[in-house]
């Protein structure tokens, strides 16, 4: 039998089948084990502290994930909990480590890989945890993501609808894509989509480093109704800085959009199209779905995703089809 099972039904933070149930009872009774009660009932008492866990380095962009994590903390402080936030290595060492402190009531992981080595360890562990984002195996957590998949057909119908023939997704993560399932997703549901409306899609590693190699990879495309599609506000400025030494103008010779939220459009010049990931609804979700969770631990998993409806045009977007 999983150890896992044990731990569920020992601290009752899931349900157990009644056969397995009977075979652990069954255990305790040879092997003569009783239950420290005051350690249970240190266990069952709550905190009203959640733990938020986020990979972030030296080489973290720290914006990107504030928008996300500011809505948690307020969001945490109006319904009655403190949020500790978790920014170190966040391996699954840490989680052991501040289970066993029992100083808080549940887990939100962030930043979330393909194949997550936290999240096994969580489910291990039993404690209420929230999986922000989408891994190849969550191990039966709850799980709460914005859908680029869904995304990526808004964006390709967005540009279909105004004549854009080539999309050319300039993206850090390209190289790195088997990392995070979501980047993956959204290639897919990209590419498959342009292939149903006749258009062209590639994708192109994005390096700051060597912007050169990136504005070839436009200029062997700009005659050809081109809409290029960036993710995160400092790549898409960096991109439109670029494009505008080469003397390239968005909105006039190209379309440019862009996978970032509203808020952090307020200090662009000029304002690109965007599609938002919602940061303030998928935050939102992602903590009731947790308070829910350590409210009724025994509840049926949740899997939630979030959706954009609508692509915002904005300065830079072409209407290919009023020059035919």
């Amino acid at each position: 039998m999983a150890q896992s099972t044990v731990s569920y039904y020992m601290n009752g933070s899931r349900p157990v089948s009644k056969n397995a149930s009977a075979r652990i009872e069954a255990a305790m009774k040879a092997l003569d084990y009783h239950p420290n009660s005051s350690a249970r009932t240190l266990r069952t008492q709550r905190t009203n502290l959640i733990t938020l866990i986020e990979r972030l380095s030296y080489d973290s962009v720290g914006s990107d994930v504030i928008p996300y994590m500011t809505t948690i903390i307020e969001e945490a402080y109006r319904l009655g909990y403190d949020v500790i936030l978790n920014t170190t290595k966040a391996d699954p060492n840490s989680l052991t480590r501040m289970e066993g402190r029992n100083i808080c009531d549940g887990f939100i992981l962030m930043d979330i890989e393909a194949d997550d080595s936290r999240i096994p360890v969580a489910a291990e562990i039993g404690l209420p945890t929230v999986v922000f984002g989408q891994p190849r195996d969550s191990h039966g957590l709850d799980c709460v993501y914005f859908d680029y998949a869904h995304a990526g057909g808004l964006i390709v119908d967005y540009l279909a609808a105004h004549g854009t023939h080539q999309v050319l997704f300039l993206d850090e993560l390209a190289d790195g894509s088997g990392r995070f399932l979501y980047i993956r997703r959204l290639y897919d549901a990209m590419r498959e989509r342009c292939a149903a409306h006749g258009m062209d899609f590639a994708v192109v590693p994005f390096d700051e480093r060597d912007i050169p190699a990136v504005l070839e990879a436009i200029s062997e495309r700009i005659g050809d109704r081109l809409a290029i599609v960036t993710r995160q506000p400092q790549p898409t400025k960096t991109i439109m800085f670029a494009l505008e030494r080469l003397g390239v103008v968005p909105g006039q010779d190209l379309t440019l959009l862009s996978i970032c939220p509203d808020s952090r459009l307020e200090g662009f010049e000029t304002k690109p199209t965007n599609i938002s990931q919602m940061p303030r609804e998928v935050s939102v979700t992602a903590l009731h779905t947790l308070i829910d969770r350590i409210n009724d631990p025994g509840r049926p998993q949740v899997i939630r995703p979030v959706r954009a409806d609508h692509v915002t045009t904005r300065e830079t977007t072409v209407d290919f089809r009023r020059r035919t």
